[in-house]
């Protein structure tokens, strides 16, 4: 017998843990923490992972944690289990990996290479912080064995390199972790794939993420009319015709720098526009790793040793170049470095998923205020990671499961509902709850 069990993330996007069990061993999908959610202060004499868990931002799954230290709380540490444990990560975002730095060392954490490669480089930058837990590279196509758990993970398309779905496998149990994915970014035949291999694979469950049915429909709406793009070739011909309108301004852009395809393609259509994209150094180093034969302008302030610009960068060029030359150039700025866009006039700020990464961020509002500020016009131009209705719709009749379950939603009712108007077998599960197949 299997059981499969929730932990979170059935009613928040992101924060997504399940957890598949059989008497032998156990493997989890995911381990973040939810987008929006405020974490805690740590309390004076209690472990972070004691009070992440006190809070509710991770789960008190037995067994799992080392718990030597607890003050507080009554589980049984890692050491004790005698179940084979492994976490599998669908991708780098904070709210599907965030909890890793609270397992111990032996925790075995399945993710793929290009997605091991980002985060070592995201953390040699300081883009990231460290981990105890073993990390260890997969191959898409090549299954991993936890003990009488066979774990399949498939290419999918996200808005971050390397992201995966999983076909788990027990004696009694298929089931598939779809991971987020759209259908709108530069790989949509990668999802399409693994939907048609999961129904011709009989899965048993499908978990499917539900992101773009969290909001009502006046709301999405008025989303989608402050939206500058949809996907990711509207996005680049927005960005086209702007900079084709307006050759005098100087634009800024924040991208997120976990999303390496897009930053590459936006160097790429600055370069036909006649313009220069800047980089900072750090944002360099992350498009050096993947794109090595390539060359890249670096922004001179964000080097640590102006001396020695790397043998990757074009040149590097100074804030008052910029100034001097608004018209020639795209700056790209992080928020930490928000701070240089004070000497810019009559500039155009372009959000493109970056940090802040959206409206649950009090910094958000903070940085459209300290931009208005300055005179800068901020416009969104971001392109979502995440299937439409339409498409999530698409992929779980392709994939036709034995039982299709949303979650990664705040509305999974409103996803259960159209899912059953697509003749498709559906439940709403609940947490503290064992699902037996």
């Amino acid at each position: 017998m299997t059981t499969y069990q929730f932990w979170n993330g059935l009613k928040t996007i992101g924060g997504n843990i399940v957890e598949i069990r059989t008497a032998k061993a156990r493997v989890l999908c995911d381990f973040g923490l939810t987008v929006g959610g405020q974490i805690p202060a740590k309390q004076e004499g209690i472990s972070e992972t004691e009070t992440l868990i006190q809070s509710g931002s991770l789960p008190a799954i037995e067994g799992l944690y080392d718990t030597t230290d607890f003050k507080t709380l009554s589980l049984t540490s890692s050491e004790d289990s005698n179940l084979e444990t492994a976490v599998f990560v669908s991708h780098l975002h904070l709210d599907h990996m965030g909890g890793l730095r609270q397992l111990p060392e032996e925790t075995k954490v399945y993710l793929s290479r290009e997605a091991y490669i980002l985060y070592n480089e995201l953390v040699h930058i300081g883009e990231d912080l460290p981990v105890s837990c073993e990390l260890i590279p997969f191959d898409f196509g090549n299954s991993i064995e936890v003990g009488d758990i066979t774990v399949l993970p498939k290419h999918s398309d996200h808005d971050t390199v390397g992201c995966s779905a999983f076909f788990i496998e027990t004696p009694t149990l298929k089931m598939i972790h779809s991971g987020d994915f759209r259908l709108s970014g530069d790989h949509p035949e990668r999802v399409l794939q693994w939907a048609k291999e999961a129904n011709n694979w009989g899965a048993d469950v499908l978990l499917i993420e539900g992101t773009s049915f969290s909001f009502k429909p006046e709301k999405e709406a008025e989303e989608k009319t402050a939206r500058k793009s949809l996907n990711e070739q509207t996005l680049v011909n927005e960005l086209e015709d702007m900079i084709t309108m307006n050759t005098e301004d100087l634009f800024i852009y924040n991208p997120y720098i976990r999303n390496v395809e897009r930053m590459k393609k936006i160097d790429e259509i600055i370069r036909q526009h006649g313009r220069t994209m800047v980089w900072e150094s750090s944002y360099a180093h992350i498009l050096h790793t993947f794109y090595p034969d390539a060359k890249w302008t670096l922004l001179e302030e964000t080097l640590e040793d102006k001396a020695e610009v790397p043998a990757y960068a074009e040149k590097a060029v100074t804030l008052k170049e910029l100034s001097d030359q608004p018209g020639k150039y795209v700056l790209q700025n992080s928020y930490k470095n928000v701070h240089y866009l004070e000497q810019f006039e009559q500039s155009c700020y372009l959000h493109s998923n970056g940090e802040p990464l959206g409206e649950f961020d009090p910094g958000y509002a903070q940085l459209q205020d300290y931009l208005a500020a300055l005179n800068i016009t901020f416009i969104s131009l971001g392109a979502s990671g995440h299937a439409t209705k339409e498409n999530l719709l698409k992929v779980a009749k392709r994939a036709n499961a034995g039982v299709t379950i949303p979650w990664h939603t705040f509305n999974p009712e409103l996803f259960y509902e159209a899912l059953k108007g697509e003749g498709l077998n559906t439940f709403v599960p609940e947490y503290q709850k064992e699902y037996q197949h």
